[in-house]
């Protein structure tokens, strides 16, 4: 699967294959944010799970931001919300269980998803992933608007965590 991703004012296009992430990496962090990314083209089922990392950001736009996840079995995206922007989420690799609710006490939504499933989360709706499986849940998220830095990383679970916990 491929999705073109552009953020270009000019109607410029990219063409061609997959860029390095290294290149890619540095040219957008020489455009100025508030003007979005650079274009991209990637497979993104391979950039998914090739990822070895818990959090990575990869792509930042004006308005979204994408953002490659690996899971490891037993670990969790934890109990969430973002009143701001909604939320895409698609399985690559892995089972989860998924969580969600208006509130944090009431989770009644409830449902196991695998292999090339998506959950769309609306603003306001508190969630969690959980990784219910034996291998590392693969997964790419899409937040509209952007939710983390440009650049953001987090190699394992509980550096997110301690991200999270100080508030960047």
């Amino acid at each position: 699967m491929l999705i073109f991703l552009t953020g270009c004012k000019d109607g410029t296009t990219l063409t061609g294959g997959d860029r390095d992430a290294t290149e890619k990496k540095e040219k957008e962090a020489e455009a100025p944010e508030e003007e979005g990314g650079e274009p991209i083209v990637l497979n993104i089922e391979e950039a998914t799970i090739s990822n070895p990392h818990y959090r990575i950001e990869q792509w930042t736009g004006k308005q979204m931001q994408m953002v490659l996840m690996a899971v490891k079995p037993g670990e969790e995206i934890d109990l969430e919300v973002h009143e701001g922007h909604d939320q895409f989420i698609r399985i690559e690799q892995g089972e989860a269980r998924v969580l969600m609710g208006k509130t944090e006490d009431d989770l009644s939504f409830d449902e196991t998803v695998t292999d090339d499933w998506a959950i769309f989360i609306p603003a306001g709706y508190y969630h969690n992933v959980k990784n219910t499986g034996s291998e590392d849940l693969k997964v790419y998220t899409i937040y509209a608007p952007k939710e983390h830095e440009k650049g953001a990383l987090q190699r394992t679970y509980e550096a997110a965590r301690e991200t999270h916990e100080k508030g960047r």
